[in-house]
C-alpha cells in the first residue's frame, strides 16, 4: 500500500541530490586498451535555456595504470557550427614516485579536469575525447567520463 509513494519519496531524494549536475555519463573502454583511434563521444539533448558552466572530464582507471599522466584531445562541438572549443589536456594520474592522485583499492577515480562550457538555448552539444599519446594502445583506462555542471 505504501510502496509507490515510499518509490516517490526515494526517486524526489536522489533528484535533489544532483543539485546543478546537468549532464553526467561515463562510458566504457575495451579491456585491451584505449586505441589512439578510438573518440568517446557524448551526445546531449538540445538545451533549454543558455547554459554558462564548467565541463569536468572523469576517468576510471586500474589500479597500476602504468602511466603518470595521459593527453587527451576535449572537442566541444555543436550540431550547426562544427567543433566550437578545442583543448589538449595533460591529465595527472600518478605523482613522480608512481601513487596514485585519486583514492581506490582495484581502480581509482579521478574528476578533476575542468574546462568551460557554453551552450545556447536550443542548441544540442556533442563532447568528443580522445588521447594523443604517443603508443597506439593505453592499457588501464577503463572508463571515460564528462559532468557539466552550471554555477
Amino acid at each position: 500500500m505504501f510502496r509507490p509513494y515510499l518509490f516517490s519519496l526515494i526517486g524526489l531524494l536522489l533528484s535533489s541530490c544532483t543539485g546543478n549536475t546537468l549532464y553526467h555519463h561515463y562510458q566504457s573502454l575495451p579491456a585491451e586498451g584505449w586505441e589512439r583511434s578510438d573518440t568517446v563521444c557524448f551526445e546531449m539533448a538540445k538545451a533549454e535555456e543558455d547554459i554558462d558552466g564548467s565541463l569536468f572530464i572523469g576517468l576510471r582507471t586500474v589500479a597500476n595504470v602504468g602511466i603518470q599522466d595521459i593527453v587527451l584531445a576535449v572537442e566541444q562541438c555543436s550540431d550547426s557550427a562544427g567543433v566550437l572549443r578545442r583543448d589538449t589536456i595533460r591529465y595527472p594520474l600518478n605523482d613522480a614516485e608512481g601513487n596514485a592522485l585519486a583514492g581506490g583499492i582495484n581502480c581509482h577515480q579521478y574528476e578533476n579536469m575542468q574546462l568551460p562550457f557554453h551552450i545556447q538555448k536550443g542548441e544540442g552539444r556533442t563532447v568528443r575525447i580522445y588521447h594523443l599519446m604517443t603508443r597506439e594502445l593505453v592499457p588501464g583506462i577503463i572508463d571515460v567520463g564528462i559532468r557539466v555542471s552550471k554555477p
